[in-house]
């Protein structure tokens, strides 16, 4: 009973650890340019950069205010974590509200290509605070499957990354 015991409270304690892992203080360098990101894949390097593309068509559909933004490829090459990713971004002021400076959308993906109609995105809550001298550290609790960006106001780059099943 006491071997039971013993095994039980070490295999909640190995649990604990791993989930409490993820919010560990991270440690990773900021990106070296503004609107550039890198996904938390650890508490201690340099993250996983993500893909930085400037949109190769952009339409703006008459009589409407719909501007519809494509990047190349139907996928991302970086995957993420579907629970409680973080990533770090840089951004020229980090002293400004995060969440009028930086938005997550998911993408639709036609074709081999992936599609933002910016007045019809579907946008991903996410949590902010400051980071480094430049950047913010921003946690998403849940993705579902898909296509990603992190978009910055006023621009037409973004940074995508995929959200996959993982064997």
């Amino acid at each position: 009973m006491k071997r039971n015991l013993l095994i039980l409270s070490f295999l909640f304690f190995s649990i604990a650890q791993t989930y409490c892992q993820k919010f560990k203080n991270v440690r990773i360098v900021e990106p070296d340019f503004s609107e550039t990101a890198v996904f938390v894949n650890d508490s201690i390097g340099t993250g996983v950069l993500l893909e930085h593309q400037t949109a190769v068509n952009t339409k703006i559909k008459y009589m409407t205010t719909q501007l519809i933004l494509e990047f190349k490829m139907c996928c991302s090459t970086v995957s993420v974590d579907s629970l409680n990713s973080q990533f770090i971004v840089r951004v020229s002021d980090n002293s400004i509200n995060p969440y009028d400076q930086v938005s997550i959308v998911k993408m639709k993906i036609e074709n081999t290509k992936r599609v933002w109609n910016t007045s019809k995105s579907e946008k991903v809550e996410f949590k902010a605070k400051k980071y480094g001298t430049s950047s913010y550290l921003i946690t998403v609790p849940r993705f579902t499957l898909g296509q990603y960006g992190i978009c910055f106001k006023n621009s037409n780059s973004v940074n995508l990354f995929g959200v996959k099943l993982i064997n």
